[in-house]
C-alpha cells in the first residue's frame, strides 16, 4: 500500500486596495513626521490540506471608507474583494473559515461575502468591540447610525482564548497590545514557519529580525506594554512574519 504526505499549507496574499500617502509615523509609533507609505489592504489566503481559510476580509468600497475615515482609499475595480477571490481561482462559498486579527475596520468588513465560514475572533476583542473608548470608536465603526459590517456574520463568530488549532500546521496565536485582543495565524510551510502578524506588526519596519527589543510598535495600539511582551512571544516561534499592510510582501509572497 503506497502511502501521500499531506500536503503543507501554503499562503497566498490578496491586494485588495490602498490607503495612499499615510503619514509613516501613523504606522510606526514616534518615526519622524514627513515620510509617506501607501498602506496596502490585503486578505492572506491559508490552503490546508481540504480547508481554505481566509485571514481577514479587507475593507467596503471606496466611497464607504472615505466617508466614514480619514484615508484616502483607493481600489481598482478589479480589486474587489470577492473578485479578487473568484480570479486567483477561489469561490467565497468554499471557505470554511475566517480569522480576524482584529475588528477594526480595514480588517473584517467583508465576512459577509463568506457565506459559509465560521468566523474566528479573539473573546476580549469581541468584547471590546462592542464598547470601546471614546477615542477608539471609530476604528471599530462604533458611530451614530452605522452598524459595523462585521456584524453581517454575527451568527457564525466563535470567539477564541489564547492559542487555538485551526487545522496541521496553522494555529491562531494570540498578538495584543495594538487592541486587547489582536491575534495572528501561524502557518507552517514546506518552506518554514510564518505568521500572519495583523497589525501587531503593520509594515516592515515595525519588526527588528535581529532583536525583538529594537522593534517599534504600531502607533495606534492600546498597550504598549503588551506590545513589546507580544514581540517577545513572536521571537520565540521562530517564525518569518508577515505585516500586514506592507506592499513589499506581495513581491516575496505574491
Amino acid at each position: 500500500m503506497s502511502s501521500h504526505s499531506p500536503v503543507s499549507p501554503r499562503i497566498r496574499p490578496l491586494r485588495v486596495g490602498r490607503s495612499r500617502n499615510v503619514p509613516m509615523e501613523a504606522a510606526v509609533y514616534g518615526h519622524p513626521h514627513g515620510e509617506t507609505v501607501d498602506i496596502i489592504m490585503f486578505m492572506f489566503v491559508v490552503e490546508a490540506g481540504d480547508r481554505l481559510i481566509l485571514v481577514d476580509s479587507g475593507t467596503l468600497d471606496p466611497e464607504y471608507v472615505r466617508r466614514y475615515h480619514p484615508y484616502d482609499f483607493a481600489r481598482d475595480p478589479d480589486s474587489e474583494p470577492s473578485i479578487v477571490l473568484r480570479e486567483h481561482g477561489y469561490d467565497p462559498a468554499d471557505f470554511d473559515t475566517v480569522v480576524n486579527t482584529h475588528l477594526h475596520w480595514d480588517h473584517c468588513s467583508n465576512n459577509g461575502m463568506l457565506p459559509n465560514a465560521r468566523v474566528l475572533v479573539n473573546k476580549k476583542e469581541l468584547e471590546y468591540a462592542i464598547d470601546p473608548l471614546p477615542i477608539h470608536r471609530r476604528a471599530y465603526e462604533k458611530l451614530p447610525g452605522l452598524q459595523a459590517p462585521w456584524m453581517a456574520a454575527w451568527d457564525r463568530i466563535e470567539t477564541v482564548t489564547g492559542e487555538q488549532r485551526i487545522c496541521p500546521g496553522v494555529t491562531v496565536v494570540p498578538l495584543p497590545g495594538h487592541t486587547p485582543g489582536s491575534q495572528g495565524v501561524l502557518v507552517e510551510t514546506g518552506d518554514g514557519r510564518y505568521l500572519i502578524a495583523g497589525d501587531a506588526l503593520g509594515v516592515y519596519e515595525n519588526w527588528n529580525t535581529e532583536d525583538w527589543r529594537d522593534s517599534v510598535p504600531p502607533t495606534i495600539h492600546t498597550n504598549v506594554i503588551e506590545c513589546f511582551e507580544t514581540f517577545e512571544y513572536i521571537a520565540s516561534l521562530s517564525c518569518e512574519v508577515i505585516p500586514s499592510h506592507d506592499g513589499r510582501i506581495a513581491e516575496v509572497y505574491g
